[in-house]
């Protein structure tokens, strides 16, 4: 293709809230954009684009035939729909599409109310968006491109579903261009697997957004391809931690597990130095994969406990016992493994007695943070948990794509928002203790040691320290003197944390 015939594609991600969520690149799209780079596109990716774009981001949607932009919490899609229609404005004639997880089973609605969109992508895009680019730079109509809604002359028309991609190690490795700076720590993100075996009623990713009919569950990239990728990332932008992001890395099964070990042997035999994280199930965790891991760069997991009152596992369809958890926590530290801990302490239709088997455990494993605190279930559009709540007589208040809701128990209401005016100052201390950690542990060799484990004595400090408060308020609202005792509650936290402030900024 003669350079004068290269077409453009613009590919975006809308920024996040970062009162939920710092901000990260978006794999999703950058795997969508190595597709079309496969495809002779060239192609710009925009991480955590503003809903109101730069002239440099407009001046490359005027270039563009093709503008996507992919949503992965539903909470972006307000400002997916209002960068989709400032694209129409700057660009009339490209077509504009817009996916991700955070659309599922909002496809039509969002073509609906707002007409700058003209497709939308179910599911996995790489395929859908490589065979939309095909259609239409060629001119060819769209009704051909399966897993899509389109905006024809005669309305919305789904297109047919399109099955998951089967050969993960298929797909070409996501495109990184325009990372460079952000690149600068060493630190990269990859994902070497697809979906989860669970089925958390909560969960957008595992519970529905990644079901495929006839599909597995997770399917994965094989241990070749992964090490493969990071050793490309290392050798290209000198990475050396890694964040992998998937949603159950260890997968549920022995074929997990299997490729596990395969990875350690494969960073072992090419003598790779790296660090890295993982995200998994507690009832996977065992000793030995641990131990493996551990010895090639495994520094932190993120596991999901959730809760621990049977209520509440059984909402959330966990399958898991507290036992488990704890005994996972404890394998952790055994370990000497970082790991946070996943946990929504409030749903609708939570009750004080729930809460307390809550902070009870929390406090006995000193797990536990800020967030996960003040944690409260989020309702997705279209969630099985929707229909749930309101069969319940949860009442329930849309607004700009999210869902609200009151809790059913006003003292409840009145420990939630304690717990925001109490607790909310130790949330800077957990952020700078876990940078510090975070920094020691890049450096961590035979003579650093002592270092980082100071830093998780003082971490532990603060995780302690915060669990007493709020387990105070509690006690408070159940005596029903939480007013008059918040005060005082406030008064004593500002005294530890002024000593906890210390012992961070020494670290």
């Amino acid at each position: 293709m003669e350079s004068s015939d290269v077409r453009h594609a613009l590919l975006v991600a809308p920024s996040y809230d970062h009162n939920e969520y710092r901000g990260a690149e978006s794999l999703g799209i950058r795997s969508v954009a190595a597709a079309l780079l496969r495809e002779g596109a060239q192609v710009s990716v925009v991480d955590e684009c503003p809903a109101k774009p730069s002239t440099e981001i407009l001046d490359l949607a005027r270039q563009a035939s093709l503008i996507g932009i992919g949503v992965l919490f539903t909470r972006q899609i307000p400002d997916a729909l209002a960068l989709a229609r400032k694209f129409r404005s700057a660009a009339p004639q490209a077509h504009i599409t817009i996916g991700g997880q955070g659309t599922f089973s909002l496809w039509a609605r969002m073509l609906e109310e707002c007409d700058a969109l003209d497709s939308a992508c179910l599911n996995e895009a790489e395929e859908s968006v490589a065979e939309l680019w095909r259609h239409v730079t060629r001119g060819k109509g769209l009704k051909g491109v399966r897993g899509t809604y389109v905006r024809l002359d005669e309305g919305l028309v789904f297109t047919g579903p399109r099955p998951p991609t089967e050969d993960l190690d298929g797909l070409p490795l996501p495109f990184r261009g325009g990372r460079e700076a952000a690149y600068a720590d060493s630190h990269v993100t990859m994902c070497t697997s697809r979906g989860c075996a669970a089925h958390c009623s909560f969960c957008q990713s595992g519970n529905y957004a990644n079901r495929h009919p006839g599909a597995p569950r997770w399917r994965y990239r094989s241990a070749e391809h992964v090490v493969a990728e990071i050793k490309h990332l290392q050798q290209t932008y000198g990475a050396r931690m890694f964040s992998f992001v998937d949603d159950d890395f260890l997968g549920g099964d022995s074929r997990g597990v299997q490729r596990a070990h395969e990875i350690a042997g494969l960073i072992r035999k090419h003598e790779l130095d790296i660090k890295f994280a993982i995200e998994c199930r507690i009832s996977e965790l065992e000793e030995t994969v641990l131990m493996t891991l551990r010895e090639v760069g495994l520094r932190h997991v993120l596991i999901g406990v959730e809760s621990a009152n049977d209520k509440d596992i059984r909402l959330y369809a966990k399958r898991t016992t507290p036992q488990q958890a704890a005994d996972a926590i404890a394998l952790l530290r055994k370990a000497d493994i970082e790991f946070s801990v996943g946990f929504i302490m409030f749903q609708p239709l939570s009750g004080l007695d729930g809460i307390r088997t809550n902070i009870d455990f929390l406090l006995e494993n000193n797990v536990g943070s800020y967030r996960r605190v003040v944690n409260r279930l989020e309702v997705y559009p279209g969630s099985p948990l929707l229909g749930y709540f309101r069969r319940k007589q949860v009442d329930f208040r849309e607004d700009a794509y999210r869902m609200y809701y009151d809790f059913a128990d006003p003292q409840v209401a009145a420990l939630y928002d304690a717990f925001v005016r109490v607790l909310r100052p130790f949330e800077e201390l957990e952020t700078l203790a876990a940078k510090a950690l975070f920094r020691l542990r890049a450096q961590e060799g035979p003579a650093e040691m002592r270092a980082p484990r100071h830093a998780t004595e003082v971490a532990d400090d603060v995780t302690r320290a915060l669990l007493e408060t709020a387990l105070h308020c509690l006690e408070a609202v159940e005596d029903g003197r939480i007013q008059a005792c918040e005060t005082e509650i406030a008064a004593h936290t500002n005294s530890r944390l002024t000593e906890l402030r210390k012992a961070v900024a020494s670290l």
